[in-house]
């Protein structure tokens, strides 16, 4: 069965549009199992977690939309190809389906990421710093340095 080219787009629009919202879906589930884990381990919410959940938003966003971009100019090629050439090649955004396979993994690893070890990576972050003051414990000034290393690194 042949679909027309104007078929096929429509098809790919409705494609794209779901491929654009699973990101929101799962960003979403995330930033609803970090509260979890927060209430887990006795944390309080804080709005500087919530900002990076948008800042998070925004970088997947730009490379899935930029990907978007080189699907279109793909597609837009084989529309082409096929209107004056006659040739039938399949339109797909396969470059967006592979961004948002790859955002999908890292939101499904961190939504699957138990409280406790989040609590140890920052457990090993606390004794790097007490590594570092200790290095540093003769001079206060270096010991001062040191924190204000490791809080700017934190943000």
């Amino acid at each position: 069965m042949s679909y027309t080219i104007s078929e096929q787009l429509i098809v790919v629009l409705f494609l794209v549009v779901g491929l654009l919202v699973v990101p929101l879906l799962l960003i979403g589930l995330d930033f609803w199992a970090g509260i979890r884990k927060a209430h887990t381990r006795g944390d309080r919410i804080r709005s500087d977690k919530m900002q990076r959940t948008v800042q998070k938003l925004s970088r997947y966003y730009n490379a899935i939309l930029a990907m978007l971009v080189l699907d279109g100019v793909q597609i837009a090629g084989f529309v082409f190809l096929h209107i004056f050439n006659d040739w039938t090649l399949y339109t797909f955004p396969l470059f967006t389906l592979i961004a948002v396979l790859f955002v999908a993994s890292i939101e499904i690893k961190s939504i699957w990421e138990p409280a406790d070890a989040k609590e140890s990576r920052e457990m090993k972050e606390v004794t790097e710093l007490a590594k570092a003051i200790a290095t540093h414990r003769s001079d206060p000034k270096e010991i001062a340095e040191a924190i204000a290393e490791y809080l700017n690194a934190k943000k």
